[in-house]
């Protein structure tokens, strides 16, 4: 009974103890830096975004199309922010006199296997509440590998382009 207490105490020690793996890094994404400014007065509202979307985890969709947070990637700040600031340095508001309200929802912003996609419905009103625009744009990209960092860079990409189609919507 004397050897049998110790051993039992050893066993527990150890079962207790960590595994030895290696904890998982969390790793942040950012969107791109804005690059070309438009001219017009247009003052952007933050966007809304659907559920878990606004949220700084990462999307996935899996193979059944569940989506579900990723639990070591994550945005840098909420989608809503990050575009808030990208829209904001994009149509930077002046003391002129506002033109267009620009209001943008995010519905899209995952990845699924090897595919990034992105969806944002944009209104744009007049002063009066008129809508201008009412345009919701959506991309899919494939990535080169199936990964993180190229799902961000693909986001990044396909951001671009739909504001530059958005502001060229606007003219």
């Amino acid at each position: 009974m004397k050897n049998l207490t110790p051993l039992l105490l050893i066993l527990l020690i150890s079962a207790c103890s960590s595994s030895g793996k290696k904890a998982t890094e969390k790793l942040y994404y950012r969107f791109p830096e804005a690059s070309n400014v438009v001219d017009k007065n247009i003052v952007a509202k933050r966007p809304t975004a659907m559920g878990i979307i606004g949220n700084r985890p990462m999307v996935v969709q899996d193979s059944e199309g569940a989506l579900k947070q990723m639990h070591y990637n994550f945005w840098l700040d909420s989608p809503k922010v990050l575009l808030h600031n990208y829209l904001l340095k994009i149509f930077p508001s002046s003391s002129q006199e506002v033109e267009l309200i620009l209001n943008s929802q995010i519905l899209k912003l995952e990845k699924k296997q090897s595919l990034a996609i992105l969806e944002i419905k944009f209104i744009a009103t007049n002063l009066q509440g008129i809508p201008v625009l009412n345009k919701t744009y959506i991309l899919e990209s494939s990535l080169e590998s199936n990964s993180i960092p190229n799902f961000a860079k693909s986001i990044g990409k396909m951001l671009e382009q739909m504001v530059a189609q958005l502001a060229q919507d606007l003219r």
